[in-house]
């Protein structure tokens, strides 16, 4: 699910009043519905009431390139979008591809203006023609600097270190190449590169992975960090950050193996809290979810051992359970329970016409031709029926994600707002003959398994949103 192409759905609710809402017509089939849920317009105005204002600016920032996100398809930083015209990067829709994530960091961190063309990656859609012109071969990332095209990450990166960045002293301090030890660390990325994907695509190799970790942690440490170089953040960083992140999420999902485990690789994990306070890394992280789901199709699957169950049943689930606990995944502390909730609420409410066909697509059956990635599925169509069902039921998840006190703790679920909020939805629910309920509950969760970061949310978003969404659904 892409949250994109806002539109309008649904008829508007007046306060206070329940009516009963017909699927698309008086079919059989039609589904009826007590609608109970406030309007999209009685949402969007307390959203507006309450949203913080880089929140409220979100969209007129993200259309004149100002927002570091990964919704942005435009970046102009001090410049106009004329100049960002120069530098074209064709990156992948989904935000999966670590090689993307590389160049994409890069240029935020050189502040080089560049626009955005997204490309399916071949596990999950087609390469549209004048993409496969510039890329025969349809491998991703590809850019277009000053007319010249340049085919693979490597050669992106070397072009845009030569580029003048916002000033020379960040030009300088990105470029490693002046420092003694910065080859080595860089064969050092590719061994642990290499030695991660042996033990989780091949099911060995634990030995040597943890080998490599070890050396990685020892020379992290003994450069004082917190990154590569000590003090001083690198094209270095940038390079390791993409595959460090994908072993984190994945061993921890498969194998049950805790990198973020901080008395035992305290250095790795100051390197992260160091990234973490970096806008070009807050845009671009994904989570452990994501690429769980993301990583086998890429990889043409990956082994799963048995230490990793529990570790699986909490990542696919258990840690979206309200009220929500401690999650295995750190949480992003820059973010504020309240301000997760409106982030969610914001991207449901600004295209909610497109998320309630999306999710519809639950119940029209497997779209032709299949694509490889479990969750993706390009080619699957709406059934019509479920849509203005599902537009309700989008309300009410926004309503329970705004109710509630902005400044409780976002495990407190105890307050008279929240629980009006949950009366309303359960009025619709329990409206829905019973087959239906468990129609809509496929549709909830299809959903839910869907929410991608950090292509529509960040982490603490999607958390949140992933268990309204599941609490509507049980």
């Amino acid at each position: 699910c892409s949250f994109v192409s806002p539109s309008a759905l649904g008829a508007v609710r007046r306060p206070g009043m329940a009516r009963r809402f017909f699927g698309m017509g008086a079919s059989p089939a039609a589904v009826a519905v007590a609608d109970a849920a406030p309007s999209w317009e009685d949402l969007k105005a307390r959203l507006d009431s309450e949203a913080p204002p880089e929140l409220k600016d979100f969209r007129s920032g993200l259309a004149k390139g100002e927002v570091a996100n990964a919704m942005a398809n435009l970046r102009v930083f001090d410049k106009d979008a004329e100049t960002a015209q120069k530098v074209t990067l064709y990156r992948d829709s989904a935000s999966w591809c670590p090689y993307c994530h590389k160049v994409w960091m890069l240029l935020e961190e050189k502040q080089i203006p560049y626009n955005v063309k997204r490309v399916n990656m071949a596990c999950y859609g087609q390469k549209p023609p004048d993409f496969l012109a510039l890329q025969p071969n349809g491998q991703i990332p590809v850019a277009v600097i000053d007319g010249t095209v340049l085919r693979s990450s490597d050669a992106i990166i070397d072009r845009i270190l030569q580029m003048p960045g916002a000033s020379p002293e960040i030009d300088q301090e990105l470029d490693p190449f002046d420092h003694p030890q910065s080859t080595n660390l860089l064969r050092l990325e590719r061994v642990l590169f290499s030695t991660w994907l042996g033990w989780l695509c091949r099911g060995g190799g634990r030995s040597d992975f943890e080998r490599t970790l070890r050396k990685v942690e020892d020379t992290l440490s003994e450069n004082g960090g917190p990154f590569f170089l000590g003090e001083r953040f690198s094209l270095v960083d940038i390079m390791y950050t993409p595959f460090i992140e994908r072993a984190v999420a994945s061993l921890a999902y498969f194998k049950g193996y805790n990198i973020r485990e901080k008395l035992m690789f305290p250095a790795i994990n100051r390197w992260f809290d160091a990234m973490e306070t970096r806008s070009s890394y807050r845009a671009t992280k994904s989570d452990y979810y994501t690429h769980a789901h993301d990583l086998p199709p890429q990889l043409g699957g990956c082994q799963s051992e048995s230490g990793g169950e529990s570790v699986r049943k909490a990542i696919d689930g258990g840690d979206w359970q309200l009220p929500l606990a401690k999650s295995i995944e750190p949480e992003w502390s820059w973010i504020s329970a309240r301000d997760a909730r409106l982030e969610a609420a914001e991207r449901i409410i600004h295209n909610h016409e497109a998320v309630a066909r999306f999710a519809a697509r639950a119940k029209s059956g497997p779209g032709f031709p299949p694509a490889w990635a479990e969750l993706a599925d390009p080619n699957a169509q709406a059934a019509e029926k479920w849509v203005p069902i599902m537009d309700v039921f989008l309300r009410h998840a926004v309503n329970l994600l705004m109710a509630g006190d902005a400044a409780a703790a976002d495990r407190d679920e105890s307050t008279v707002e929240r629980a009006a909020a949950w009366a309303a939805a359960e009025e619709s629910l329990k409206s829905l003959k019973r087959e239906d309920r468990e129609d809509l509950a496929e549709c909830l969760r299809y959903l839910q398994q869907r929410v991608g970061v950090p292509r529509d949310m960040s982490l603490n978003a999607a958390r949140r949103l992933r268990a309204e969404l599941g609490k509507l659904a049980t």
